[in-house]
């Protein structure tokens, strides 16, 4: 896919960066310029247009991200991707299991992403050969969302935890979960794109924007072979290595972003390991 094809047009033609001091002002925004995006990788660009500060940039990429997993689902707003449990407490909070004699799912998720607002949870359910993904709404009865955590690192995001407490088996959508173990890949790549995104959508700075655009001309190939026998491993690490370089042109907040930007940059840097273990 060519410049032209990609993200010469989303640059040139899209929307520009939003102002949203909150998760809800940003996702009325995200739903009306990015939700019907049928390009995944133009959703998360989209999404990083309009983004004012990292929490929205991650966000935008995540959507993305969990839609490429779980490709055959049909998604109704946002959605998170509730995998992590208790392994800590004393005792630990129960992980979430279904009772087959009740065809009921019970038991704790430990970091669910915007959680005030999110609309769909893919969930985790048992472990090893016998776990299975299921998709339930938010609304559904016996499952209640809690928002109160307050974390530092992209604070401007709720983040809580997911109590089933004997959901019926009727309100969770089983799913085939054949490409989560690609998540890994998916969302570091899906968080540059919308890194870049959110870079062309705040300045026009020459280094800037040839920086986001050589790194989105690594993303591009290095998504397309995510699942093949063949992962494009150079162009992984060109997408990583743009990305970060980007991240450090940036040092000081130059294009003056909204949110804990000397804390939440880190959401670039964190990513690094995971693609250079590749």
């Amino acid at each position: 896919m060519s410049e032209e094809e990609f993200y010469k047009p989303l640059v040139a033609n899209g929307p520009r960066r939003k102002v949203a001091e909150t998760e809800s002002e940003y996702k009325t925004i995200w739903i009306e310029h990015a939700s019907d995006i049928d390009d995944l990788l133009s959703m998360a660009v989209t999404g990083g247009l309009i983004a004012d500060r990292l929490s929205w940039v991650f966000v935008a990429g995540y959507q993305a991200a969990c839609r490429h997993a779980f490709a055959n689902c049909s998604f109704d707003g946002w959605v998170a991707y509730a995998a992590t449990e208790d392994r800590k407490g004393n005792p630990p909070l129960p992980a979430v299991s279904w009772d087959q004699k009740s065809d009921t799912v019970s038991g704790v998720k430990t970091w669910i992403a915007a959680a005030q607002t999110v609309d769909q949870l893919i969930i985790k359910i048992g472990t090893g050969t016998d776990a299975c993904y299921g998709l339930v709404h938010r609304n559904a009865e016996n499952l209640t969302i809690e928002t109160g955590r307050t974390a530092r690192f992209l604070s401007d995001l709720t983040q809580g935890l997911a109590h089933f407490d004997r959901v019926q088996g009727s309100d969770v959508e089983i799913l085939t979960g054949d490409q989560i173990r690609l998540f890994g890949l998916l969302e570091p790549l899906y968080i540059y794109a919308a890194f870049c995104g959110f870079v062309m959508g705040s300045t026009t700075e020459h280094d800037l924007v040839t920086c986001s655009r050589d790194c989105l001309d690594g993303v591009e190939p290095a998504l397309r072979s995510v699942g093949s026998d063949n992962l494009d491993r150079d162009n992984l690490q060109k997408a990583d290595a743009r990305a970060q370089d980007l991240l450090v042109r940036l040092s000081g907040n130059r294009i003056k972003a909204s949110g804990n930007w000397e804390v939440d940059q880190r959401l670039i840097a964190m990513y690094s390991k995971s693609i250079r273990r590749q």
